[in-house]
C-alpha cells in the first residue's frame, strides 16, 4: 500500500470514528430523554398520597375506629338508658375532638351521589331500579384526610340504576 492510500484508509477511519462518536452522543440524548419522558410518566400514575408517619398512622386508625364507634352508638341509642348514652356521647365528643387538634379528617359518604371522579374504593355494586342516579348505599369504612390531603380512601358499597 502506496502512502496515498494508507492516507485515504486514515482519513476515512477517523471519519467513521467521528460519525460514530457523534451517533453515540445522539443516542445517550435519546436514552436521557427517555428516561426523563419515563419519570414523568411514573410520576403521574403513583396516587397522590402523602406519605405518613406511624404516629399519624395510629391515628388514622384512631379516625376509623372513631366513626365505627358512632355508628355502634347510633345503633344502640334506643336500646340503653339516657346516662349511658350521654356518656358514651361524651367519650366519642373527646376522641373527635383529639382527631381535629391533630388534623385528622374523618369523611362519611353513605347516601351520597356517586359519580366516578371521587377517590373511593367499591367494594360493591348493587342494582336499584328505583334510582335515578348512582348513589353511595353504605361506607364501610370512611375516607380519612390529614390536614385536608386524603390518606385512606373510603370503602363503599354503591346501588346503581
Amino acid at each position: 500500500m502506496n502512502q496515498e492510500q494508507t492516507i485515504t484508509v486514515i482519513t476515512i477511519a477517523t471519519l467513521i470514528i467521528m460519525v460514530s462518536l457523534v451517533l453515540y452522543l445522539a443516542l445517550q440524548r435519546i436514552v436521557l430523554a427517555l428516561q426523563s419522558v419515563r419519570l414523568q410518566i411514573v410520576q403521574s400514575v403513583v396516587p397522590k398520597f402523602i406519605q405518613i408517619s406511624p404516629e399519624t398512622n395510629s391515628l388514622v386508625e384512631l379516625g376509623i375506629e372513631v366513626w365505627r364507634l358512632k355508628k355502634r352508638l347510633e345503633k344502640i341509642e334506643s336500646s340503653v338508658s339516657p346516662d349511658q348514652v350521654k356518656a358514651l356521647q361524651n367519650s366519642y365528643s373527646k376522641l373527635s375532638r383529639y382527631l381535629d387538634r391533630n388534623d385528622i379528617g374523618v369523611t362519611e359518604y353513605a347516601d351520597q351521589k356517586y359519580n366516578e371522579g371521587m377517590n373511593l374504593d367499591v367494594l360493591a355494586v348493587e342494582k336499584d331500579p328505583k334510582i335515578r342516579q348512582s348513589m353511595i348505599k353504605e361506607t364501610h369504612e370512611p375516607a380519612i384526610t390529614h390536614k385536608g390531603q386524603l390518606i385512606r380512601k373510603a370503602k363503599v358499597v354503591l346501588l346503581e340504576p
